[in-house]
């Protein structure tokens, strides 16, 4: 149906059980431990929060519980699920690809470059999977969005908009720019390739030090050599969520509301609305269980799936862009 090939029912394929460590199980990790569980893996988790072990015992009974150490000394745990604050990253996912163990890191690949440079060395000197949560590239809106702009039915492509919205708590380790704004630039660099030019950025915080609320925008050039104005706005500030995606062409443009995957193709001139039929999937379950499959074959992940060299192409987008934010403090 889409150019881009969706993960097969995992109800249609029998996998070997695996035994997966995540580690990190706050807000996002206990996600994955969900997923793994009902993927039917065994699972091990890690995290130096009591608290956090504790829901996660409580909410999961058959999981076991380890250190870091216990788990990279681990032979039976090949695969692991990194969902470990940002500055974390590069430290634990190093460690665990040196274990020889496949890893699922969460966005971002790193916090700058030359730590995504090496985790990429050390993975492809080891022969192992790095894979990206860049889960938006196996979002059945994104997809099917992608397909509608291939299909020339908004004309020629001139701009794209979105709005990345959520009221969030005081992060003293982490500002939005590097922490949210991966999603969208992902997005774009799925859907149109490309290189960006002329990137400028405003972000500032007002509860605290690191940007809360920002705006970044760049041209982009895509791999045909159209030009296209990307303007993203993130805040952690707005209590009305929203992660919104308007794409506009010369004669149609395109509303996507890409968590609830619902599409809106607008006429420009008429302004007539047709809605698209989107089937919903679950996003980080297909991201897990194509990352699984691609461990068990050894598989190295081919563009664009999120390989670890994707992951540093959007993190130097970002990070272009947290450069060029003036209003830093």
């Amino acid at each position: 149906m889409y150019e881009y090939a969706l993960i097969i029912s995992q109800s249609k394929i029998q996998h070997i059980i695996m035994k997966v460590a995540v580690i990190g199980v706050g807000y996002w990790g206990i996600k994955h431990v969900e997923e793994y569980l009902s993927l039917g893996h065994d699972i091990v988790i890690c995290d130096k929060s009591e608290k956090n072990i504790n829901i996660c015992k409580d909410r999961f009974d058959t999981i076991q519980i380890k250190d870091l150490q216990e788990i990279l000394n681990d032979k039976e745990i090949t695969c692991v699920s990194i969902c470990t604050p940002n500055e974390t990253h590069f430290e634990i996912a190093s460690k665990c690809l040196e274990s020889k163990k496949h890893v699922f890191l969460e966005k971002p690949i790193a916090t700058n470059l030359k730590d995504a440079e090496k985790l990429i060395e050390i993975s492809e000197n080891n022969n192992l999977i790095l894979q990206l949560g860049h889960l938006y590239r196996f979002n059945n809106s994104i997809l099917k969005a992608k397909e509608i702009i291939n299909d020339k039915k908004l004309g020629n492509v001139h701009s794209v908009y979105f709005a990345w919205n959520n009221f969030e708590p005081v992060f003293n380790d982490r500002g939005i720019i590097l922490d949210l704004g991966i999603h969208p630039v992902d997005i774009i660099h799925f859907i149109f390739g490309g290189d960006y030019e002329k990137i400028k950025c405003r972000g500032w915080g007002v509860r605290q030090n690191n940007p809360e609320f920002g705006v970044l925008n760049y041209k982009l050039v895509t791999s045909k050599k159209q030009i296209i104005f990307i303007n993203i706005e993130l805040n952690w500030l707005n209590p009305i969520r929203k992660r919104e995606m308007i794409i506009i062409g010369d004669t149609n443009t395109l509303k996507v509301q890409c968590v609830d995957q619902k599409i809106s193709l607008i006429n420009n001139t008429s302004q007539n609305i047709e809605e698209i039929n989107v089937i919903s999937n679950n996003t980080i379950r297909d991201e897990l269980e194509f990352f699984i499959n691609s461990s068990e074959k050894n598989q190295s992940i081919p563009s664009p799936y999120p390989n670890a060299n994707i992951g540093k192409s959007v993190l130097e987008i970002v990070l272009a862009a947290e450069i060029e934010n003036f209003d830093k403090k």
